[in-house]
């Protein structure tokens, strides 16, 4: 049950440790889309400030308030997704004069932030501080253009621009006039006609005759047997031209001028425009979470508890997903974990391992800001969160394996400063001597209950622990033999023998006692046809 769909974090992908200052991979994988890139990286981030937690937590609950109020008007639902998914970025930096498609971006985020007030109710604006933002910039970008896809620098912003533009357009039309008599004159003269295009091919023979006509044409050589022909300007022609550009450097001027009062606007008020992007980043990220929290079933974290670690009903979804796939009954966790340390034993395949997952996934969850799929989940925050065990894909073996794990150990165990640290270890010592990693793990978990601040758990399939009064000792209920037993054909195939095996473990926790335990490896040894007689002498080299 280790396996997880695409699209969630199992906490191996943590590794040794984890610190508070990176968990992007975590937020990137588990959120719904939003369109912020990957530079909005607070609300990202798992946190260690419960203050910072509780914040984000009462966005989530603000945002669902919302979605629960729409749920008679999904128009409205829609109406805030488009302009969310429409939110440009925008200019970083204060400019002396900004480029003209960083003043488009200022445009276009001031026209759908207010797209996205209008969607929302009062009380949604004002849980995320939606206000107004900087309404006279808005209403002096929206001269440049009819929408808010468009800008351009229109007449409205300078009369001298409009005046300018006139002469332009009107010398257009003089220059196409003269251009269009002196085609005509070419046409009558020579026969040669352009067509609406700006010049003509002609042969050599006639291009010879033009030569003597130079007032009239242009003639150049195109290849080894054509000439090409355009009209030759004259001094109208001539004149209007210098007039044109001498009209064009008037008009960019004009709009250089514009564009450096609209960028000493936009200077002036970029403080408050990003300021409402974040409150707009803000409502869009609480959004994405609320509606995970309404898909999933999630409840509000509980960060008050000062050492007791209490789940109702907790499901790990990436086992529960696969349960799902696989026709297998899932069991969601219930526990307390009081004391400052938790062993669990169990079998392979008894579910120990998805236990710790559990407890890791749901403190991640909840430190990261999210709700819980549970029925209630209780815990506090801590600094530092530290996983000991075996990496994704990882397989280790003799005296490096045992290094590797110690080194691991003591990064984690070096870690545990001010803050608390919540450190789970999976078959600490597995590389090592039963007899040496019993003594490796009783000592290690004496030192780590008298530790203040930290809650560790153990997974362990070690039996011959020293007990010690700080340690809660646990153990998965494992096989249900009786129902096992009564599902298996003698003549059925191993695979699929273990598999209905599988469907009778019991993934539930509760108090061990002191004592070898349930010998649940050898039953399903016995059950997938191990010959008896060895089975029979393992259990009294047991007892």
């Amino acid at each position: 049950m280790s396996g997880r769909p695409a699209g969630l974090l199992a906490p191996e992908d943590l590794a040794d440790a984890w610190s508070f200052s990176r968990a992007e991979e975590f937020w990137d994988l588990y959120r719904p889309y939003t369109p912020y890139g990957k530079d909005e990286r607070d609300e990202r981030r798992v946190h260690s400030d419960r203050a910072a937690i509780e914040e984000l937590l009462d966005r989530t609950e603000a945002a669902a308030a919302w979605l629960d109020s729409t749920r008679e008007d999904p128009a409205a639902r829609d109406r805030a997704g488009y302009y969310l998914k429409r939110m440009p970025r925008l200019p970083s930096s204060v400019k002396a004069e900004y480029e003209l498609a960083e003043i488009f971006q200022v445009k276009k985020f001031l026209a759908d932030y207010q797209g996205l007030r209008t969607a929302l109710d009062e009380t949604a604006r004002d849980a995320f501080g939606l206000g107004l933002a900087a309404p006279d910039l808005a209403a002096e970008l929206g001269k440049g253009g009819s929408d808010p896809e468009t800008f351009f620098v229109s007449d409205a912003y300078d009369p001298a621009l409009a005046e300018v533009r006139m002469s332009i357009a009107r010398t257009d039309a003089d220059l196409e006039a003269a251009r269009s008599a002196a085609e005509t004159r070419l046409a009558a003269r020579h026969g040669v006609r352009l067509s609406g295009r700006d010049f003509a091919l002609v042969p050599r023979a006639q291009a010879e005759a033009l030569l003597a006509d130079r007032d009239l044409a242009v003639v150049e050589p195109y290849d080894d047997r054509l000439y090409l022909v355009r009209p030759a300007a004259d001094a109208r022609i001539l004149g209007l031209r210098d007039l044109r550009d001498e009209l064009a450097a008037r008009e960019r001027k004009l709009e250089d001028d514009v564009i450096r009062r609209l960028s000493g606007l936009i200077a002036s008020a970029l403080p408050e425009i990003r300021a409402a992007s974040e409150r707009t980043r803000d409502f869009d990220l609480a959004l994405a979470r609320a509606r995970l929290a309404r898909d999933l079933g999630l409840v509000r974290p509980d960060l008050s508890a000062e050492g007791d670690w209490e789940l109702t009903a907790g499901r790990f979804l990436p086992c529960e997903v696969e349960c799902g796939d696989l026709g297998l009954a899932y069991t969601p966790l219930s526990a307390r974990f009081g004391k400052p340390v938790t062993t669990i034993f169990g079998s392979n395949m008894g579910g120990k391992t998805v236990a710790l997952k559990t407890v890791l996934f749901f403190q991640v969850l909840a430190q990261a800001g999210f709700h819980v799929p549970a029925a209630s989940f209780r815990t506090r925050v801590y600094a530092r969160l530290s996983y000991v065990g075996e990496l994704a894909g990882e397989r280790l073996a003799g005296l490096s394996g045992f290094g590797f794990e110690i080194h691991r150990f003591i990064r984690a165990w070096e870690g545990m400063g001010e803050g608390g640290c919540l450190a789970v270890f999976d078959e600490f010592a597995r590389t090592t001597s039963s007899r040496e990693a019993e003594a490796l793990l009783s000592a290690a978990q004496a030192e780590l209950a008298a530790r203040p601040g930290v809650k560790s758990f153990f997974a362990t399939h070690f039996r011959g622990l020293v007990r010690s009064p700080g340690v809660d000792y646990l153990r998965m209920r494992g096989l249900d033999r009786k129902a096992a037993s009564e599902c298996l054909e003698a003549d059925a195939p191993r695979a699929e023998r273990l598999a209905r095996i599988n469907r009778h473990m019991r993934y539930e926790l509760e108090p061990d006692a002191e004592g070898p335990g349930p010998a649940d490896a050898l039953t399903v040894a016995a059950l997938l046809g191990l010959p008896g007689e060895i089975v029979k002498k393992a259990e009294g080299m047991l007892r």
